[in-house]
């Protein structure tokens, strides 16, 4: 059970959550109609016990067997940008990200009203953010694959594998791949024998985990369900972003535009981290949600965005909103009802030279930017 403990005092928003499982708790999925103005903090609280520690290989492990692949070796996560030209968002624009949900108007606003991209941008002083902020350590649980039959697992150092309660299993040799099949009494990796639900976990803060066909950050879980598996990367929030900003959005798009998608992005994100789509895993790495592929679609302009927008997020009266986008203006107006980012028409206002407050004050008129600080 979730419960919201709301407190407002000398500006700042104190948001407290207290929970057994994770955050189940969302009440502006929408946007109103009026202008960014606030930036406040949100402060979110954990409990201990939601945060395992990070399990360490234990002296007597035994060395997994000798796989028979060998996988690449990871490309630098800092890849320079595509020589590619930003016609449009790199997704398809036959298709939304995602359907709208059941969408709050205020009181006064028309289910009709056009789509905010016609609306004239308006011009605001820039947003302060302290010098020494540090965005919250929050992990996000993304499904990578779904309903496969196996997949090839690798690492690219000092790693172990562990069962749920994080207690040491099984070492990994780096750059082996290991196929993972479900097993009759659980899982097969290779020639070992696991249980259903295992991680593998770099043990090092830079290393990296290989799944099929690329590498990333974090730790992840492979579940047997049936003769099916699921793979789920649980991951630092910030980073995941490096990479969803660089599958979203073109890497050579104008900086306040990529910072307009890192914000709408960590929005929706910790929207379903507060509303998870299961028990398993936050969201998933699609288009369905939003398109998520590891290192390989990061870049230093991504990581640049995400950097210089640490931690904050869009904010309807201390709740988070979830900033729904869509590659065009006629997608938004299609799906969205009009409220919401056209990642293209961010890219032609950055153009004109309109920064990511102006950009997003555009797209999601009414709705505040907010930095999160984790409450202890």
């Amino acid at each position: 059970m979730v419960k919201l403990d709301k407190k407002i005092k000398d500006g700042v928003i104190k948001v407290k959550f207290a929970a057994s499982t994770y955050f189940s708790l969302l009440r502006h999925c929408a946007v109103p109609l009026l202008s960014i103005a606030t930036f406040t903090p949100i402060l979110l609280t954990y409990l201990a016990k939601e945060k395992p520690e990070t399990p360490q290989p234990q002296a007597n492990l035994e060395t997994a067997a000798s796989p028979a692949p060998i996988i690449p070796s990871p490309i630098a996560p800092l890849t320079a940008p595509s020589p590619k030209l930003f016609p449009s968002p790199q997704s398809s624009p036959l298709a939304p990200k995602k359907l709208a949900p059941s969408v709050q108007t205020s009181p006064n606003t028309s289910p009709n009203t056009a789509p905010a991209a016609a609306v004239k941008p308006v011009t605001r002083q820039p947003l302060l953010v302290p010098a020494n902020y540090t965005p919250p350590a929050i992990e996000i649980r993304v499904a990578i694959k779904r309903d496969v039959a196996s997949v090839l697992i690798g690492v690219n150092g000092p790693a172990v594998i562990t069962d749920r309660q994080g207690r040491g299993l099984k070492t990994i040799a780096t750059n082996e791949g290991l196929p993972v099949i479900p097993g009759a009494n659980g899982l097969k990796m290779g020639d070992l024998s696991l249980p259903e639900v295992i991680f593998v976990q770099p043990t090092s803060a830079d290393g990296l985990v290989y799944v099929d066909d690329g590498w990333y950050r974090g730790k992840i879980l492979l579940v047997a369900q049936g003769d099916r598996l699921l793979v789920v990367n649980h991951v630092n929030l910030e980073a995941y972003l490096y990479s969803v900003v660089g599958s979203e959005m073109h890497s050579t798009a104008p900086m306040h535009a990529l910072k307009a998608q890192a914000i709408a992005a960590r929005s929706y994100a910790l929207v379903h981290i507060i509303r998870p789509a299961n028990a398993w895993f936050h969201l998933g790495n699609t288009q369905r949600w939003q398109v998520y592929k590891g290192i390989r679609s990061e870049y230093q302009s991504t990581h640049q965005a995400v950097n210089a927008t640490a931690g904050q997020i869009l904010s309807y009266k201390g709740g988070v909103v979830e900033s729904l986008y869509a590659a065009t203006d006629e997608i938004v107006a299609w799906a969205h009802g009009g409220r919401g980012m056209s990642q293209t028409g961010a890219y032609k206002l950055a153009e004109k030279g309109l920064d990511y407050q102006q950009i997003l004050g555009n797209y999601y008129p009414g709705v505040g930017l907010a930095r999160l600080v984790l409450q202890n």
